[in-house]
């Protein structure tokens, strides 16, 4: 997935090593991509993907981010030059390799496992969620995004995170990322799928967890095995929803409802 650019090379900082081994001694890879300059001052965009192994939708969509922010787009070099992006692409190697759907080899889901302190049972999100609360008290989070794959509804669609206490104002902030994705994907991204809602049995998923450490930006994106609904014609094949435009169109989001100061960057 991962290849040299003679264009970015020069000007990117790529960071590709291991955090932790699973446990059958597989490893979780992070990768920290950003411009020059280092990471001092850039607020941070943490991505991830496969905590379910069966959700392979999730894993396109992760590789047409990738590749997006990996390019020698202008849009993409202003992201690396604003952002920090840290992007664990497969959380769950265990359950992948051995062909399970949604658990580790712990036998459980993974994706509710965020809030517990068993570093040994479910290596691959403890580590991560220990990671974004470093950076907490250091940088500025400003997104969350866990890729998922969906078997039951069309599309793509994101969840994210609303509670009652929350004013106006920032349960529409809630909802800027997801509808200018359904701007930059109008054949795909459906943004009247999304929900907005904290429920009891998520407590321990990423995108809430992630929420409660302090991400006021964090979501989960959902990606159809079933294809798209949305445009012209019949559904589309499934190769076509999850061949990386979700990921694709979620990159130049991150230049302007993300970052507060975005008026002030200068092009």
């Amino acid at each position: 997935m991962l290849r040299p650019d003679l264009y970015t090379a020069k000007h990117t900082q790529w960071f590709y090593f291991r955090v932790q081994n699973t446990l059958a001694g597989n490893s979780v890879y992070l990768l920290t991509i950003t411009g020059p300059g280092g990471t001092a001052g850039k607020q941070v965009v943490v991505a991830s993907a496969r905590v379910h192994p069966g959700e392979s939708g999730g894993s396109w969509a992760m590789r047409g981010f990738l590749d997006f922010l990996l390019s020698a787009h202008a849009d993409a070099q202003l992201l690396r030059r604003l952002f920090v992006f840290k992007v664990v692409p497969m959380l769950n190697p265990d359950g992948v390799v051995v062909g399970n759907s949604r658990c580790s080899l712990a036998g459980r889901d993974p994706n509710r496992a965020y809030g517990m302190a068993l570093p040994g049972s479910f290596p691959g999100v403890w580590h991560l969620r220990a990671m974004v609360q470093r950076m907490l008290a250091e940088q500025e989070v400003v997104l969350y995004c866990d890729f998922h794959g969906h078997s039951r509804k069309n599309n793509v669609f994101m969840y994210g995170c609303d509670a009652s206490r929350d004013d106006t104002g920032t349960r529409l902030r809630q909802r800027v990322f997801p509808l200018m994705l359904s701007k930059n994907a109008p054949d795909k991204f459906s943004f009247s799928s999304c929900k907005f809602q904290v429920q009891k049995s998520k407590e321990r998923t990423g995108r809430v967890c992630m929420w409660r450490l302090g991400v006021s930006h964090s979501y989960t994106l959902e990606v159809a095995f079933s294809g798209s609904t949305l445009g012209e014609g019949l559904p589309q094949p499934r190769r076509q929803c999850q061949g990386g435009d979700p990921g694709l169109g979620s990159c130049p989001c991150f230049l302007f409802p993300v970052p507060s100061r975005w008026k002030e960057i200068p092009l």
